[in-house]
């Protein structure tokens, strides 16, 4: 009930952060044996990034919700998923702290602080907090199925192991961290060796969970390599820029904010991106966090000889942060409260029993009860509160900036939530005073890591304010913007030149640079601004529109004309005007067909859905001669003699978009083009 209450408010929040990228994913719009197959064989944020993670199971579960259940893009049947799950796990938790401790109300304590402990918000409240759920109900349910298989005998024991390894499986297919079941196994046995003479139950146990373990890395393996690169930016993580010492050191750091987070949870962020935490450099702060660490780990060990359950919840805490804690190599983020989610149990639980300890006389007993009373309800209420943060975007960003304001990502968010919640843009000014905040913080970044997209942001809002100040008829004012916004820009490009050899290119930062340079009148600047845009992104219509205004300023009315034609034409083909795509495209070709290649791609593809293949396969037989490059002309072509049954050629120009573009958004549905295209060209 208790965590009823604390979570009740958690269904408001919508898709906010990363929740977003669950409503891009194409493989759980549909329950169906091809979405299932595309689970497995991609890795956990395909199609739209990379981060080295393989969490099938997880994935499968959003299936559940949005295709089976119905949820959609209605957030609260995640919600109610996601609480479910917590709600289990502290069934779990009790569970186990009862076999523990063998006394009922240290048990119900332990479960309850867990439970409502405010940093489980951005586990149970954050949708995608479901693999840190899963992976805890894993390790939780697994470790009291093998408790349960060293008592039984026969085929009961057979049971359990099984069940073992069926949760574990479940576990490491659902987050990495799982793995920490073996560990936990085999540390509970070594704590009491001697108290255990059922040894032989180890290496079932052990059996039991290696082997699901090995399949998980083998399958993740597997997916990686035929996955792109993960990513990991310096920017989420700086100890992935640092020397080998200094990420030990700063990880070692980032574990006494942990610490101090589980003691007192009254500031709670989203986000620790670069700068909040900087990378460790012998500053004061950083010797207090070793001397706390240290002193922790010696008092773990101490505990050994003074209380075996107390060290054994302690080292279990440990053993599920560690997959997670930089230690031992870097991961996506260098701190985030979701990764307390376990092993915040195993610390809260020592808590408690060090609350029971320090009132162990007669005229103490109601000592305890009352402060952890006190704790838990000081914790739910915390929770309560939290889970208004994260209604939207603008109320977690307005929140967490105030625990986080040295983390560029926070104000960059910030700037963009405060634009997009008011369409007039009337709060410009402190729009942009959050956006230069985030590029006062990436100014001091190390120059190859700083990311383009905090200066291109930075001139898109210069560019409105130009609009707004030029609107109230204070111009100069307005072109002073401008010039902001062009030398913000001018970096953005010279950070997005630098990065070319892994990145195509920022065209979005070429289309603002053109239009700065275009209010600056330097027209001939704003053309190659453009002209890289649309290299770049040759299916833009604003790009198009940006042109026509360049050549109107040079007075050349006929090209500006053929611009904006262009614009159109690929308007109506995004809206399905096939007719009108047509048109509009055959008339672009007629004004310059060498400078709008792209023209016979429209054309191709509206003839294509009007059924004029002979005109379809000539404009897109013209397109590639003039653009080879462009494997998408090549899919389009052969879609176009599929229809007109030369199935070879078709299933050959299929296969060579694949090849270029194995990894395309559209992947998965070429793939499934091509296998009927096969299927009739082998039943002919």
């Amino acid at each position: 009930m208790l965590t009823l209450l604390a979570f009740s408010n958690s269904f408001q929040s919508g898709f906010v952060l990363d929740n977003k990228g669950l409503l891009l994913d194409p493989r759980i719009r549909e329950f169906t044996p091809e979405n299932v197959a595309l689970i497995f064989k991609h890795t956990y944020w395909w199609p739209t990034g990379e981060a080295g993670l393989y969490r099938p199971f997880t994935t499968f579960s959003y299936l559940f919700n949005y295709a089976v259940l119905g949820d959609g893009e209605q957030p609260s049947g995640y919600h109610s998923i996601n609480l479910l799950l917590h709600l289990g796990n502290v069934v779990l938790a009790y569970a186990l702290a009862l076999r523990l401790v063998r006394r009922f109300w240290p048990a119900v304590f332990m479960a309850a602080l867990w439970a409502v402990h405010p940093a489980l918000t951005e586990s149970v409240t954050n949708i995608v907090g479901r693999a840190d759920l899963l992976a805890a109900m894993a390790v939780l349910s697994g470790f009291l199925m093998y408790l349960k298989s060293t008592e039984a005998t026969g085929w009961a024991r057979v049971v359990w192991l099984a069940a073992l390894a069926i949760v574990t499986t479940i576990g490491v297919f659902s987050k990495e961290s799982a793995v920490a079941i073996l560990p936990v196994i085999v540390l509970y046995e070594l704590v009491w060796w001697k108290e255990r003479p059922k040894h032989q139950a180890l290496v079932f146990g052990c059996i039991a969970t290696a082997l699901p373990v090995a399949v998980m890395l083998f399958q993740r393996s597997a997916v990686l390599a035929a996955s792109p690169p993960a990513e990991f930016p310096f920017t989420d993580n700086p100890i992935v820029g640092a020397d080998w010492w200094t990420g030990r050191l700063t990880a070692i750091k980032v574990i006494a904010r942990y610490l101090w987070l589980t003691i007192w949870p009254a500031k709670l962020s989203v986000d620790y991106s670069y700068n909040q935490i900087p990378l460790a450099h012998a500053a004061p702060e950083d010797w207090l966090a070793y001397a706390v660490v240290s002193a922790a780990a010696i008092g773990v060990v101490l505990l050994y000889r003074w209380n075996r359950t107390c060290f054994f919840l302690a080292s279990f805490a440990f053993l599920n942060f560690a997959p997670a804690s930089n230690l031992f190599f870097p991961i996506g983020t260098l701190m985030a409260d979701r990764l307390l989610y376990l092993p915040s149990f195993g610390l809260l639980a020592c808590l408690v029993l060090a609350i029971y300890a320090c009132a162990q006389a007669p005229k103490m007993k109601v000592v305890p009860p009352v402060v952890l009373c006190l704790i838990t309800a000081g914790f739910a209420v915390r929770t309560w509160i939290r889970n208004l943060d994260w209604k939207t975007e603008l109320t977690i960003a307005a929140a967490d900036v105030r625990t986080s304001p040295k983390s560029f990502k926070l104000h960059r968010l910030l700037a963009s939530s405060l634009f997009e919640s008011d369409p007039a843009h009337s709060n410009i000014d402190q729009v942009i005073a959050e956006q230069e905040k985030s590029v006062a913080i990436v100014d001091s970044m190390p120059a190859q890591f700083r990311p383009r997209d905090v200066y291109r942001q930075a001139g898109f809002y210069y560019l409105v304010e130009g609009d707004q100040l030029r609107g109230r008829g204070l111009t100069e004012k307005g072109s002073a913007s401008d010039r902001r916004a062009l030398q913000a820009l001018v970096k953005c490009i010279s950070i997005d030149q630098a990065a070319r050899a892994s990145f195509d290119g920022d065209s979005q930062a070429y289309f603002l640079l053109s239009i700065a340079y275009l209010r600056s009148r330097n027209p001939g600047k704003a053309y190659e601004a453009v002209s890289q845009a649309r290299a770049l992104d040759p299916l833009n219509p604003q790009i198009y529109l940006q042109l026509s205004d360049i050549f109107l300023q040079q007075h050349r009315n006929d090209d500006a004309e053929g611009a904006s034609t262009q614009a159109n034409a690929i308007t109506s083909l995004q809206e399905r005007k096939w007719q009108d795509a047509a048109d509009l495209s055959e008339r672009v070709l007629r004004f310059d067909s060498a400078d709008y290649p792209s023209a016979y791609y429209l054309n191709a593809m509206a003839n294509l859905h009007l059924g004029n293949l002979n005109q379809a396969e000539n404009r897109a037989r013209e397109a590639i001669r003039l653009d080879s490059t462009n494997p998408r002309t090549k899919y389009v072509l052969g879609l176009i003699l599929a229809q007109k049954q030369d199935f070879k050629q078709a299933a050959d120009l299929l296969n060579a978009y694949l090849t270029a573009l194995p990894d395309a958004p559209d992947a998965e549905i070429v793939r499934k083009q091509l296998r009927e295209i096969e299927k009739s060209a082998q039943a002919r």
